[in-house]
């Protein structure tokens, strides 16, 4: 009976059902006419883009799922694409992002001596630049044992354009033949054509994939989440950056 309890108040902590329960509520009392379908309408996106049946069948489409890296497999170099960390100036330590797996999933196979080398690659994403996302990950790295001879720094990359091109500059004056991509299963598909349009054959090493196989658990097919409203800007972010891409050429 606990267990059950705990389910159904588990459910209700979340605000964004607080939201559904009166949006609902103002349906129900609002008089027919431009307003109530208006309300109607926007309950229907916000339940489809808050359901995790709906994001995770989509965007398994979409996103290149992981595959394992056999232990007979080496690889010369593995590029590491930005956006895993920043330096946080209040604790004066490294913060890592959501997307860290990025590097945390690339380490156990340096370690193992299946990847060579590491190309960082990543500057400042920001305007007005600041510290280079290379510079900073390379400090971290050395003090947990990655050998500094090993480590590339890629420091002037801004977007996923510049990541394959600066890269693809390295990798051609270094001679390297088997190159690892190693970026977030969402981003997997624009960077992974930046690099062919930088004719640098890639063999691409998926992590912090937001999809999987769909369950038949009634909460999981039915009942919203708010983080899956952020997954889904994610999703359409890719989105428009391929099609904006392909538009300046870039993959």
């Amino acid at each position: 009976m606990f267990f059950i309890l705990s389910k159904l108040l588990s459910i209700f902590s979340d605000p964004l059902i607080w939201v559904f329960i009166l949006l609902v509520w103002v349906l129900i009392k609002s008089p027919k006419g431009t307003y109530k379908r208006i309300l109607l309408g926007a309950i229907i996106l916000l339940y489809f883009f808050s359901n995790r049946a709906i994001f995770h069948h989509i965007n398994h489409q979409w996103e290149v799922q992981p595959k394992t890296i056999a232990q007979t497999d080496t690889f010369d170099v593995a590029v590491v694409l930005g956006g895993v960390a920043a330096y946080d100036e209040n604790t004066a330590q490294i913060e890592f992002h959501a997307n860290a797996d990025r590097i945390f999933k690339v380490l156990p196979l340096y370690f193992s001596g299946q990847v060579k080398k590491l190309i960082l690659s990543g500057g400042s994403g920001k305007l007005i630049e600041d510290e280079k996302e290379a510079d900073i990950l390379a400090g971290y790295l050395v003090k947990i044992g990655v050998k500094e001879k090993d480590l590339i720094l890629e420091s002037n990359s801004r977007n996923t354009y510049e990541n394959a091109k600066y890269s693809a500059g390295i990798i051609r004056e270094r001679g390297y033949e088997k190159i690892l991509l190693s970026t977030s299963a969402i981003h997997m598909n624009r960077a992974y054509a930046c690099f062919q349009k930088q004719s640098i054959e890639v063999t691409p090493f998926s992590t912090d994939q937001l999809s999987y196989q769909l369950t038949p658990y009634f909460d999981f097919l039915f009942i919203p989440k708010a983080e899956i409203l952020s997954y889904w800007n994610w999703l359409i972010h890719e989105w428009i950056g391929i099609i904006t891409y392909k538009l300046m050429d870039y993959c």
